[in-house]
């Protein structure tokens, strides 16, 4: 047995000899470490796609994307189904990649929410909270559009948010696979997405705004309150809520 000098004592124990020359074998050779994918971004962003295909194909008669966001309102069909459908699909795409970004599930809900021994991920519960934000909000946004006898606008606002978050979502789905599949400063990068979603933010607003078929009111205090009490302030309780 060949002998090895260890601390200038010589090894006789086996697992010492071993040790010795797994160390020599780490020198020597670099271990490569593999990197898993994330397919289930893939997954998401194939079932995205494939669902606003469906829904062009069967709701809106097979029209192209163009022809879709120039549609005017007085030729649009199943305008509120197709609207839940889209928002349901932005509320994913928007978890795919903030759900990431989320500190920590709260405790109160991990241990109230198992069902059949299946409890919320970061994604389940950016996902389930949007929803049930954009299912409240859209409620009060019937309320108010109700309450100053203005439900027609209410239904030219549906024509336009369908829109806005059609290509809002496929935006996002770009975004997410050069984030999750490009060697990227996830920290800087959450800064420069700060920024994007900020100004789709004043995109939208000013969208509502000066559309041809006047979303909003005419009135100056209705327009305020409804960009305050309606947009702005619910983003912050959700982005506090999530994120913080």
């Amino acid at each position: 047995m060949q002998r090895y000098d260890f601390y200038s004592d010589s090894i006789k124990n086996q697992n010492q000899i071993l040790f010795l020359n797994f160390l020599i074998f780490a020198k020597t050779l670099k271990l490569i470490r593999v990197v898993l994918h994330p397919d289930w971004v893939i997954y998401c962003v194939i079932g995205i796609a494939l669902s606003y295909i469906i829904m062009f194909r069967t709701l809106h008669r097979d029209i192209s994307l163009y022809d879709f966001l120039m549609q005017p309102f007085e030729n649009v069909n199943n305008i509120y189904l197709s609207w839940t459908i889209t928002t349901i699909l932005h509320c994913a795409s928007f978890s795919v990649l903030f759900s990431q970004y989320i500190p920590i599930v709260p405790k109160f809900i991990t241990e109230n929410s198992g069902t059949f021994g299946i409890q919320f991920n970061k994604f389940g519960f950016l996902f389930t909270t949007l929803l049930i934000f954009y299912f409240v909000k859209n409620l009060i946004t019937f309320l108010f559009f109700a309450s100053i006898d203005n439900i027609k606008n209410y239904h030219y606002y549906a024509h336009a948010a369908q829109k806005y978050y059609l290509i809002y979502s496929m935006v996002i789905l770009v975004i997410s696979i050069l984030h999750y599949y490009l060697p990227l400063n996830t920290r800087l990068f959450f800064r420069i997405y700060l920024a994007v979603l900020i100004f789709a933010f004043v995109l939208k607003i000013l969208y509502y705004l000066f559309n041809n078929q006047r979303i909003l009111p005419k009135q100056f205090y209705y327009k305020f309150l409804y960009i305050c009490s309606l947009q702005i302030l619910p983003i912050l309780v959700v982005w506090k809520f999530c994120f913080i």
